[in-house]
């Protein structure tokens, strides 16, 4: 045998013919129950005794059915009969490293068997055991594969028959299903569920394997069309973030161009002092700086998605961040109707990235203010010792339970495209740039309350 700690561990085999090494899959705890009992039963009928290695509620099932088969436990446990071990601390006393030692396993175990066969006059020991079902939901699937090889090594030398049990709903991915195969072919034996093990006929048990050959089929044709149609979509968000990358270039020149316009139009306006043109020109620029930022917000996708978010660390007061862009969004916090208050402590330093924060920032508010309802709107900067907060608050509308994680998402919203505006992109390119900080951006809402968005960032207080 192979050593993997130190004593070393048994090498991977498959039972012979007439190992008496079984497994049993399940899917209600109940059908178990009856499944051990009546294992038990029959051994208690031939003289046998039996060792139980399970945890305590399945222990308390096994125990109850076999006083329901008129076997008198007290007296069994008594007399060494029937031996019940807490598998979760049975399986602590030889492992190491996480996976099962060959000899502690063979020392801790072998004793067990040893006791139980003198104590029976050197008859054959029946075993239960979920050691490894534990495992395999401990996300240990090597240690579980491991133990059943053990069992097959020790029963070289110890005279025992062994039942072991596995929950199916542990074989659900593609890994489980290799996984399963080498349980079934670590076991000489191996018994299905109760939907099938319960099939009494050979006809009807023909037919339904029959059924499950189809179900087969059609979970194969499934899974292609599935692996299909995700290439299709890949595809299609390649193809889509080309398009945002060479539509948000192609708007910024002529933007810029624009911009530059519309600023030399309204110093014209105020110049010649005609008061009309000048706000019309002074619309015109806050609607193309709008575009701009929507422009702004394609690109991000794009840098985003292919993991090119640039974030240039450097020293940055985040309660100046906040004030610049409330001082920047004057218009249209008056267009909003809401009522600004802003609470800051000064100064907040830290090591992030100024143009960035003041994305976030500016996401955050236009957010608050396009759902707030036209109701106040709260801006608080505060530090701990070890985080910088920024927290906004409005009494709008409110978000509700089943749409908060969704409103991360790129274009996703929580209300209509017909009632609000926008792309859906504001919440999304925020977290991801808080998230690139190190930090956390949440929400809390519930509906016609209004939502508290939530930064935090990294902060070491100086």
């Amino acid at each position: 045998m192979s050593s993997a700690h130190g004593g070393g561990t048994a090498q991977r085999q498959h039972p012979s013919g007439d190992s008496d090494h079984r497994v049993q899959f399940y899917e209600d705890p109940s059908f178990l129950f009856d499944v051990v009992a009546k294992f038990l039963d029959a051994g208690f009928q031939e003289g046998e005794p039996a060792v139980v290695i399970a945890s305590e509620a399945h222990a308390k099932g096994f125990t109850a059915r076999l006083m329901a088969l008129g076997v008198n436990v007290e007296r069994a446990l008594e007399d060494g009969r029937l031996v019940l071990l807490d598998a979760r601390e049975t399986l602590s006393r030889f492992m190491v490293d996480g996976l099962p030692d060959w000899s502690r396993f063979q020392q801790v175990i072998g004793e067990v068997l040893d006791r139980s066969h003198h104590t029976a006059g050197g008859r054959r020991v029946r075993a239960f055991g979920e050691m490894v079902d534990l495992l395999l939901k401990d996300q240990n699937p090597q240690a579980a594969l491991l133990l059943e090889e053990q069992w097959n090594e020790l029963g070289k030398s110890h005279p025992f028959g062994l039942l072991c049990a596995y929950a199916l709903g542990g074989f659900q991915t593609q890994e489980d299903a290799r996984v399963f195969h080498e349980v079934c072919g670590a076991h000489a034996h191996v018994s299905p569920t109760e939907a099938y093990s319960q099939v009494l006929a050979d006809e009807l048990r023909l037919r339904e394997v029959a059924v499950l050959q189809q179900r087969s089929k059609m979970l194969e044709t499934e899974i292609e069309h599935r692996k299909r149609i995700e290439k299709e979509l890949l595809v299609a968000v390649r193809l889509r973030d080309d398009f945002l990358s060479v539509a948000g270039h192609e708007l910024r020149t002529p933007l810029t161009t624009l911009q530059l316009q519309l600023h030399s139009l309204t110093r014209l306006a105020r110049e010649v002092g005609d008061e009309r043109v000048r706000e019309r020109v002074e619309r015109a620029r806050q609607q193309t700086q709008r575009l701009g930022t929507l422009t702004e917000n394609l690109l991000d996708v794009v840098r985003i998605r292919a993991g090119r978010l640039a974030i240039q660390v450097g020293e940055c007061d985040l309660a100046a961040v906040v004030l610049d862009v409330v001082e920047r969004s004057a218009e249209a916090v008056t267009r909003s109707g809401c009522q600004l208050r802003v609470l800051v402590e000064q100064p907040v330093w830290g090591q992030w990235d100024r143009s960035r924060l003041e994305q976030v920032m500016t996401n955050l508010l236009s957010n608050a203010l396009k759902y707030g309802a036209g109701k106040p709107v709260e801006v608080v900067v505060k530090a701990s010792r070890d985080r910088a907060r920024l927290v906004l608050q409005d009494h709008g509308i409110g978000v509700p339970l089943d749409a908060q994680a969704r409103i991360f998402d790129p274009f996703e919203r929580a209300v209509p495209t017909s009632s609000y505006g926008g792309l859906g992109l504001g919440l999304w390119v925020a977290r991801q740039v808080v998230e690139a900080h190190g930090g956390i951006l949440r929400v809390e809402s519930e509906p016609g309350s209004g939502a508290t968005f939530t930064v935090e960032l990294p902060y070491q207080k100086v």
